[in-house]
């Protein structure tokens, strides 16, 4: 996330200074307007301007958040910016499992990929990618291959008193 939201401010930046060029050359073009008919040349200043190298420096922030992306998922951690709680190292086979999440099934030693169709207290059914049903399964039988997503609260019907306390309490939360 923190990676995502650099990224998006290197575009923005990027994209702001393309309106701002093209702002200035529509300026200096009507300032020109009168040189119909004859040869315009560039300044220094508009040269300067259209220089690939004035990206460069957007392209590097670029290439550094790239880097910093691809360590990160070779380390197998979760940034500080994730999720504030880190998930167990066993959380395959410890957290709740839902209807419909994607599970591999352990029958006698293998484990086959599958989909949760029930859940009932410790007993899951699931259906195989080949259409098979297996019922009644433990929770010890399955192993999730996705951890479960965070459940988001919903705002829409929250007045916006209510949503301003809310994002107060988010950000206590976070810092």
């Amino acid at each position: 996330q923190k990676y995502g939201k650099e990224l998006l401010d290197i575009h923005r930046d990027m994209y702001l200074e393309a309106i701002e060029e093209g702002r200035t050359r529509e300026i200096e073009a009507k300032m020109t307007a009168h040189l119909e008919g004859q040869r315009k040349t560039l300044t220094p200043e508009q040269m300067k301007r259209l220089s690939i190298f004035r990206v460069k420096r957007h392209f590097d922030k670029i290439d550094e958040v790239s880097k910093a992306v691809q360590r990160w998922s070779f380390s197998g951690k979760p940034s500080s910016s994730d999720s504030p709680a880190a998930l167990p190292e066993n959380w395959q086979f410890t957290l709740p499992v839902s209807v419909g999440d994607e599970v591999e099934a352990d029958l006698g030693g293998a484990f086959f990929p599958a989909k949760v169709t029930k859940a009932a207290g410790n007993s899951y059914d699931v259906q195989f990618f080949d259409g098979d049903m297996e019922t009644g399964l433990d929770r010890s039988m399955l192993k999730l291959l996705k951890p479960p997503a965070p459940k988001l609260e919903d705002t829409s019907s929250m007045t916006p008193k209510q949503l301003k306390r809310w994002k107060k309490k988010q950000e206590k939360k976070n810092n």
